[in-house]
């Protein structure tokens, strides 16, 4: 039996991209216990049935996977304490931004623990998406990853046709788009007569934002959501969602439900769901892309230090239009409609 250390980035949307390759490395090696990093999504028990994960031995400390200097007596008692053969860093960071891995890696190449990591890839492309590549890292140990069918959360979806879920929310200030363009989109939804949902996450300042909206004669609710399991049956229930680039993209795409994201502070190539192009579509902020504040791995340096977020000015009313025009929900409602017509 071998001992492995899994580690990824704490944010939830990074849970639910890698739960079903976490569940391929699990089938593939059953006699191995595994040790995670603290993730939300992965230490939800629905989360773990659907994507057919067994589940964890324990957790570590979710900082321990900066592999900070200051941690490395604890993480290295950790590994001792447990017999750890193989750390897993699913994590996606720049070469340029990732010296204390690497300095970890090399101690651990010298105490005989095996580390799999994005950077041992070599020259890859780098706006290759997270999912990409983490699936590539795995592959590369014969771990067979199938990215084909991402949709594994389909079972629970429940359409309601003609409703338009506009998640307004995100973690940071600098994701989320501006309440007049949101406003302009909304309009611009009920010309085709479609119906709006405003939906944000339990932050005051996203709420404030999600009430402001509401006033829209196209907004037929606003809704709080204040779990992953309310996020995902909100989403279950829309024939298509827009969105910042946050959790609810990821859930959509694992639930099959249509998607426009908007990358105002991130970069969408790296950061998009594992989705078919004709259920995720994404709406890219130029501006965003060419800032110093970019990091080169799509993130930016600025999410939680304060930001004007001129970024925002990157993406129009009119772009998200033209992208969900491209979705296969836009595709199965033009059918419709030219089926009432007949009628």
């Amino acid at each position: 039996m071998r001992t492995a250390m899994v580690v990824i980035n704490e944010g939830v949307g990074n849970g639910i991209i890698v739960a079903p390759l976490l569940a391929a490395l699990e089938q593939c090696h059953p006699e191995w216990r595994y040790f995670m990093a603290p993730n939300i999504a992965l230490d939800t028990d629905w989360v773990r049935s659907a994507a057919g994960m067994q589940g964890a031995s324990g957790m570590f400390p979710a900082l321990w996977r900066r592999f900070l200097p200051a941690d490395r007596e604890a993480l290295w008692k950790f590994i001792d304490r447990h017999g750890v053969e193989l750390v897993v860093n699913l994590r996606m960071e720049s070469a340029e931004e990732d010296g204390n891995y690497f300095e970890f890696r090399a101690e651990a190449t010298k105490n005989g623990v095996e580390c799999w990591d994005l950077h041992e890839l070599g020259e890859r492309p780098r706006r290759l998406p997270f999912g990409e590549q983490a699936a590539g890292l795995l592959r590369a140990h014969d771990v067979p990853v199938d990215l084909d069918r991402p949709a594994w959360l389909a079972d629970r979806r429940k359409p309601r046709p003609g409703v338009v879920g506009c998640y307004v929310g995100a973690s940071a200030a600098v994701k989320r788009w501006p309440p007049g363009e949101w406003s302009t989109l909304i309009t611009r939804l009920g010309d085709r007569g479609l119906t709006a949902e405003v939906a944000v996450g339990p932050g005051a300042d996203e709420q404030a934002l999600a009430r402001r909206l509401s006033s829209s004669p196209v907004v037929s609710d606003t809704v709080f959501l204040h779990s992953l399991e309310a996020l995902r049956d909100w989403i279950a229930g829309l024939d298509v969602l827009v969105s910042n680039d946050t959790l609810a993209v990821h859930l959509a795409a694992a639930l099959g439900c249509p998607v426009v994201t908007l990358y105002l502070a991130t970069d969408g190539a790296i950061w998009s769901p594992v989705a078919a192009p004709d259920v995720s579509r994404a709406v890219q902020s130029t501006i965003a892309l060419s800032c110093s504040s970019m990091k080169p791995n799509g993130t930016c340096r600025r999410y939680y230090s304060g930001c004007p977020a001129p970024c925002a000015a990157g993406v129009r009313p009119a772009d998200v239009l033209i992208e969900l025009d491209q979705l296969e929900w836009s595709t199965r409602r033009a059918g419709h409609q030219e089926q009432e017509v007949v009628k």
